[in-house]
This record gives structure tokens, sequence and C-alpha cells, in this order.
């Protein structure tokens, strides 16, 4: 013990093996993650969709008030399924307001099957400053190669996080 004192190092070493070994064999988690980003005029999000497989992106026009996105098909490399919803319609806006305050964000989700369709693993949450409420959302999980057409992105629920200001 009295060599170990003399040499600090020997302990620092050892406990760096005795950690990294740890490390090594402890079973490993994958680190997911949704990014968010927007300014005045549009925002834009990613979502998940199923496990193992690649996103979605979603772009809020703030302008019209219209919710759009894309699924990136690791397999073929292009967008193969749409989504679209007039989320300013679900805010029950004032067309009078100027300029609505929207936010986005993602989040993970484990939504049951309803009606045949299977909802993917993520989310899709909007908050307007003007009507003081957040809606989710969520989309289809993407079946087959492609959709012709766009698929709907569904409302789920709601809440007030602030009184409306009547904008």
């Amino acid at each position: 013990m009295k060599t170990l004192q003399k040499h600090p190092f020997v302990l620092l070493a050892l406990g760096i093996v005795l950690g990294a070994g740890f490390l090594f064999l402890k079973p490993h988690q994958p680190v997911k993650a949704s990014a968010a980003n927007g300014n005045d005029k549009f925002s834009m999000c990613t979502c998940r969709v199923t496990l193992g497989e690649s996103e979605a992106v979603f772009v809020l026009d703030h302008l019209t008030g219209v919710l759009s996105g894309g699924y990136l098909n690791s397999q073929t490399k292009s967008f193969s399924h749409r989504y679209i919803r007039t989320v300013a319609l679900d805010f029950r806006l004032n067309p009078a307001t100027p300029e609505p305050k929207y936010s986005i964000v993602a989040g993970d989700a484990q939504l049951q099957t309803s009606g045949g369709i299977q909802p993917a693993n993520g989310l899709i949450y909007v908050a307007e400053l003007t009507s003081g409420a957040v809606i989710a959302y969520g989309f289809a999980a993407p079946r087959g190669r492609g959709a012709a057409a766009p698929l709907e992105i569904f409302r789920i629920d709601g809440f007030q996080f602030r009184e409306s200001s009547g904008g």
C-alpha cells in the first residue's frame, strides 16, 4: 500500500483501465435526437418514423400556416412519402392576424394503430403564441415504395399554455 501512495499515477492508471473495461462490457444505448430550427417566416424539425429507419423532415410555413413534410427513404435515397396539413385552421386564427408566431419541436411516441393506419414513432408539437395553444400531430409510418398523393398529418390533441390574445 505504501508503494501505491508513493506512485499515485499507478492508481489513476488502474482506475482508467477498470473504468474502460466496465464501459466496454456494459450494453450500449444508441443516441437518438431530433433537431429543430427556424426563424420568423418558417420552422423545421426532424422526427423519428420507425426504429432503425430514416427520419422525416417537417417544415412549417409561418406565412401560410401549412405544415408539410417528407420521408427520406434510406434505400432509394429519395423522398418517397410526403405529408401536409394546414395547422392555421386548427389554431382558429383570425385571418386578420398579421403574423402568427409558431414554434415546432418533435418527440418520440408509441401510438396504437387505428383505422388500419400504423402511426409513426414520432410526434410533431406545434405552438402558436396568439392562440396560446399547443397541438400534437401524428403521421402515418410509410408503407410501400411511395405514395402518389401527400398523406395527412393528423391532429392528436392540444392544450392552452396561455390565454388567447385574440389577435
